[in-house]
Parts: C-alpha cells; structure tokens; sequence
C-alpha cells in the first residue's frame, strides 16, 4: 500500500461545499446521489494514481483522470454509460465512526476496491497506523512482502505493540485479499525483468518495488 498524497483537490466546487460545512455536521452520505460524488470519486483517483488506495488494484484508465479533465470549478469530462462502467471502486470512509456525522470530509476518503469495502473493510473500527495519506506513513516503515507467498506482513523489526497494530490493520484493509491474482501478476514480470524486459506492472505497485529490491 502506497504512500498517497492528497494535498491537492481539484475539483474546486467540492472544495468550496467542504468549507462551508466547516465546524457543522455534515449532510447525510447518500453516496453517487450527491452532486458532488463524482468531483470527489475522479479527484481521489487522480490523487492515487486510478488505483485502489488499500490493495492497489487497478480501477480505471489514466485518461479519465487527467488534469486536463478538470476545468476551474469540476471533473467536466463527459461519461458515456460505458466510461462509467469501466470505472471501478466505491468512497470508502476511513474511519467509519465520523461517516455518519462528518460524511464529506476529504482526509477521511478514498477510492477502493468494492469488494475490499463492501466484503473485507466494512464498517470495522480502524487504527491510524496504516492510513495511507499520512505525514508520517511509509510501506517501507510497516510492511514488508514476502514474494513467494504473495503476501504483505508487519515489519519484522517493529516493536511487538507495532506489529499487532499493523497486522490487524493488513486484515482490516483487506492488503492481501487479491494475493493469488498479484502473485501471477508479479511474478509474470519477473520472468520478464530475468529475460531483461524493462516493463513494469500497472498495480500492486508497492509489492512490485518490494519485489525487486530482493532481485
């Protein structure tokens, strides 16, 4: 799971409602309803590279989320029901306790997977250890990838009370729920890389780069 940097909204119209609801509760989430769901759906994916920010599975094409989609105000590229389709994952709340009361606030979103929102991640109470837009997050601080598993795990030099918190948040997060299919994935392009390709994969990025530094 990649460090992603969310510094920048750039759908200015949803940064502008965010504002005004400054110190007030929110409105209540009725998720794609909202005029200003799909502002805040591309924007994150732009953010995080069009891949789910817990398992890094790929979820759209880059050309939907390229700065120019934007103009001053909004996402105004127009969708055909099949550029919709095609564009994969669910808002996922962070922390699912400020859902109900602070439903719109940008720090605590992203873009995931659904199956890891809707089946793995749910409504689970959450430890901020492993959320991926914080100052202080690094995978290369927490995890470490064990390739022939295919599997992420707590650092091994972490302190006990770490590692307990990073194990539970891996479970949570759901960052091993497609270990099989990245394990094919990944080792298709290491076949590649020994016959000296230099293609590199479109997801499950950081699992990627763990791979290679054991090479």
């Amino acid at each position: 799971m990649k460090k992603i940097n969310k510094a920048k909204i750039l759908s200015k119209n949803y940064e502008s409602f965010l504002k005004s609801l400054e110190g007030k509760e929110h409105p209540q989430y009725d998720s794609s309803k909202n005029e200003y769901y799909l502002d805040i759906k591309m924007s994150l994916l732009h953010c995080q590279n069009g891949l789910c920010a817990y398992t890094e599975k790929y979820l759209c094409d880059p050309k939907f989320i390229d700065k120019e989609n934007w103009d001053e105000n909004k996402y105004n590229l127009v969708l055909t029901k099949f550029d919709k389709d095609s564009i994969k994952g669910d808002l996922e709340h962070f922390d699912e306790s400020l859902k109900d009361k602070k439903a719109w606030l940008w720090d605590n979103l992203f873009i995931v997977d659904t199956h890891t929102n809707c089946r793995v991640k749910g409504r689970k109470s959450i430890k901020s250890i492993l959320k991926p837009d914080s100052e202080d997050y690094d995978p290369y601080k927490y995890l470490e990838f064990d390739f022939e598993t295919g599997v992420f795990s707590a650092l091994s030099t972490l302190s006990i009370e770490e590692k307990k918190d990073v194990t539970y948040m891996i479970q949570i997060l759901g960052l091993n729920c497609h270990n099989f299919e990245r394990k094919e994935l990944l080792n298709t392009f290491k076949e590649l890389k020994e016959l000296g390709s230099k293609s590199e994969p479109k997801e499950y990025i950081t699992a990627w780069k763990m791979t290679l530094k054991n090479l």
